[in-house]
């Protein structure tokens, strides 16, 4: 038995996940301490302002999420030097792109703050600079990513973690409330990059590299099939974050504050099934390439599922069967009273947790047909919000609704996609 046991540990994939998912759940512990301890902290209205702060930033890293992903497809793809040569170019992109991005939240940052009944401008654009910051890091966690060297990636986002919690409620305590948090963000994001840079020195160039805008952009029209997939994939993940994140907005735009608040408190604890089986798709980043067999890529993907089934499946049923002990022990007793919104919410979770799963898996198999179902899903819960938005049930409903029609789209095109793959290599002419 032991025997057995020591060499299912040494399957590659099993054995990356292992390592992963223990940083992963490292990072998700004090991920999830940071916001029952911002609950105490702050007021319910202020704690639905950090909440849509942070999802703000999560729809905005997503450009730098796209370009990781293509990062560590090239790495896991591709000879070292002209991935590296790839990678440094589409760095220059995105990190112009991520500039647009401040400059765009300077021109709208009033436009959003009184839309979003927020009390200030200044953490948005905070945001902006966060995300600027995010590139160097995003390029070298993921060029580890794809190296499969999965102990660096998950120490440098456990130095993360452990810095924005520290030094967000450092900066709270001292008065600075919604824009400490987002400064606290920034600080332990600059002790992240330098950890990276130290770990991926001796193969890609330092941080003067990456913010030497003098550089010029030579050889852009070489990655142009790069920034096409970045294109695809960008998209894909927008969708994605729309549909499992960017409802704690959407909750600002047609509930009180004081609702919102309180709904924000319970989507951050359901939030844990996501986070706590994301490992899972970051391995198979690294673990699926292109030129794979179909048989190879099916028993990973297969293998993927059956551990995110089995976490996230019993996260949703301690919260399932345990609503309001869960509530009370991570945020309060003040937010006990909607406890009841918790196995819904987080039954929207995991599946959300599912679709990242396969959505990623059809990514680095490089498939485009996936924004179809990730398009339906999203004009699907358009249509909910705009039928049906007169309380948090509703906003509820309208997210489990649409990720389950995005599920059952995007498993029926794997596997006629697989079909088709088999029937194909039954009757090619090699074999006849």
């Amino acid at each position: 038995m032991k025997n057995k046991l020591l060499s299912i540990i040494k399957i590659d994939l099993v054995k990356h996940n292992l390592i992963f998912f223990v940083g992963t759940f490292v990072i998700s512990v004090f991920n999830y301490l940071y916001y029952p301890i911002l609950g105490r902290l702050v007021s319910v209205v202020e704690f639905g302002e950090i909440q849509a702060t942070i999802s703000i930033f999560m729809q905005l890293g997503i450009l730098l999420t796209a370009f990781g992903y293509v990062v560590a497809n090239i790495t896991n793809n591709s000879h070292a030097s002209a991935s590296k040569q790839n990678i440094i170019l589409l760095e220059r992109v995105t990190l112009g792109l991520s500039i647009l991005v401040l400059l765009a939240l300077v021109l709208l940052g009033g436009q959003l703050r009184s839309s979003l009944q927020f009390t200030s401008i200044t953490p948005l654009l905070l945001v902006g600079v966060l995300v600027i910051l995010n590139v160097p890091s995003t390029t070298r966690s993921y060029v580890l990513q794809g190296m499969k060297k999965l102990r660096d990636v998950s120490i440098s986002g456990i130095i993360f973690s452990i810095g924005k919690l520290v030094l967000t409620v450092a900066l709270i305590m001292v008065g600075m409330s919604v824009e400490g948090a987002i400064i606290g963000y920034i600080l332990a994001q600059v002790a992240t990059l330098v950890y990276l840079t130290v770990r991926s020195k001796s193969f890609f160039p330092g941080l003067q590299h990456s913010f030497n805008l003098s550089l010029k952009f030579k050889g852009i029209g070489g990655i142009k099939k790069e920034l096409q997939f970045g294109v695809v994939v960008l998209f894909l993940l927008a969708a994605l974050a729309i549909l499992y994140s960017f409802d704690v907005v959407i909750a600002r735009l047609f509930l009180s504050p004081e609702a919102a608040g309180e709904y924000s408190g319970i989507s951050s604890i359901a939030r844990i099934i996501y986070f706590a089986t994301a490992s899972v798709a970051g391995v198979l980043i690294a673990s699926v390439a292109v030129k794979d067999t179909r048989q190879r890529s099916r028993r990973v993907l297969l293998g993927s599922l059956g551990m995110v089934g089995a976490v996230g499946l019993f996260i949703l049923a301690i919260f399932t069967f345990l609503p309001t002990e869960s509530v009370t022990v991570l945020l309060g007793a003040s937010y006990a009273h909607v406890s009841y919104l918790l196995p819904i919410t987080g039954l929207f979770m995991f599946i959300a947790s599912v679709n990242n799963l396969l959505v990623t898996f059809q990514i680095t198999r490089r498939k485009y047909e996936t924004i179809i179902p990730v398009l339906v899903g999203m004009i699907v819960l358009v249509i909910s919000l705009l039928l049906k938005h007169g309380g948090v049930q509703d906003l509820i409903m309208g997210y489990l609704v649409s990720n389950l029609v995005v599920f059952v789209i995007l498993a029926l095109q794997i596997a006629r996609k697989n079909k088709n793959e088999k029937e194909a290599t039954v009757y090619s002419p090699a074999q006849l």
